[in-house]
């Protein structure tokens, strides 16, 4: 067994076909979704197993902050993207070996802390709990669990019935349009400065129309978003709501969303959203997904139940 430094020749299927072997049941990773969620790694502190005959049985893959946009907390931080060891070759010491090199990698690089998954273009918001049974192996090298967060689920069965009535007939609400742009940055600086802010900029580099945000407007100005994922959204616009399409017939998305400081108590959290929910169902979504919050009692009054439970997890160098 010998490790390396993962390098572009590895970048593959033979990676993301390892991970489906092992949890593909229940996290299948496509080539297109691969591709998306790896274009940011930091391959300096991701490693691969190689057995005798150069298979790879196992893998970290990490990522730190590379990006000119500044967010607080980020500079001084890695994340694990991905970690896996083939089932064959498990209690051989190689996971604890790949994490010790991605560790010592990260330390080199002054990184005081290092979280599993939460990174930009994330498979996973925490440890994942249908793979809870690694949480007791990650505290004994060090990491400490840091509270828990959901993806939450509505299946849609009658169009009609799911569709939600919206409390307020003062604010307009529809999708936005390139035009929106600089009205959704002004936005997003003002009340979400960092990652939302960097996501929705990323969005629109990436050829997005404004489609995916739906928006409230008090006269022009826009007070509040939800950043949305259609069964039709191409892959690089899709948001973390969408990882696991694939998984589902016709799978729409909602997430995030906020409401503008000078806007809230007015049930206009509560508007957005059954907004983007009516139309999804028009779109012709056949279950949508809220992925990464912990508002469980809020979104249960609107027909979501957990899908997914994560914990955070972090380690402190």
């Amino acid at each position: 067994m010998h490790y390396i430094n993962l390098d572009i020749k590895y970048l593959k299927k033979d990676i993301y076909e390892l991970w489906n072997e092992t949890y593909g049941n229940i996290y299948p990773i496509t080539e297109e979704l691969f591709k998306r969620n790896s274009s940011n790694l930091c391959y300096n502190s991701s490693f691969i197993a190689l057995d005798e005959n150069e298979k790879i049985v196992g893998f970290i893959l990490t990522k730190i902050w590379n990006n000119s946009f500044l967010i607080n907390g980020y500079s001084d931080s890695g994340w694990i993207n991905l970690f896996c060891v083939s089932s064959q070759y498990r209690n051989l010491g190689i996971g604890s070996k790949l994490l010790e090199l991605a560790e010592k990698e990260m330390r080199k690089m002054k990184k005081n802390r290092l979280y599993l998954g939460r990174d930009l273009l994330n498979y996973f918001p925490g440890l994942p709990i249908d793979l809870k049974n690694n949480a007791e192996w990650f505290e004994k090298r060090g990491f400490n669990q840091l509270g828990n967060t959901c993806d939450l689920i509505k299946i849609i069965k009658d169009k009609n019935c799911e569709k939600l009535l919206l409390r307020n007939n003062t604010y307009t609400f529809r999708l936005a349009t390139l035009a929106d742009k600089d009205g959704l940055l002004e936005l997003m600086t003002k009340n979400w400065p960092g990652r939302w802010k960097e996501e929705m900029i990323e969005y629109f580099n990436n050829g997005g129309t404004g489609r995916e945000y739906a928006i409230a407007l008090d006269g022009n100005k826009i007070c509040a978003f939800a950043k949305m994922g259609f069964p039709q959204t191409p892959e690089p616009l899709e948001s973390y709501s969408l990882t696991w399409r694939n998984r589902f017939k016709s799978l729409g998305g909602i997430g995030p969303l906020g409401v503008d400081a000078d806007y809230r108590k007015r049930n206009l959290g509560y508007d957005i959203v059954a907004f983007a929910n009516n139309v999804l169902i028009d779109n012709n979504a056949t279950e949508i997904i809220i992925d990464w919050t912990s508002l469980l009692d809020f979104y249960r009054k609107m027909g979501f139940e957990v899908f997914k439970s994560y914990l955070y997890m972090t380690k402190e160098f």
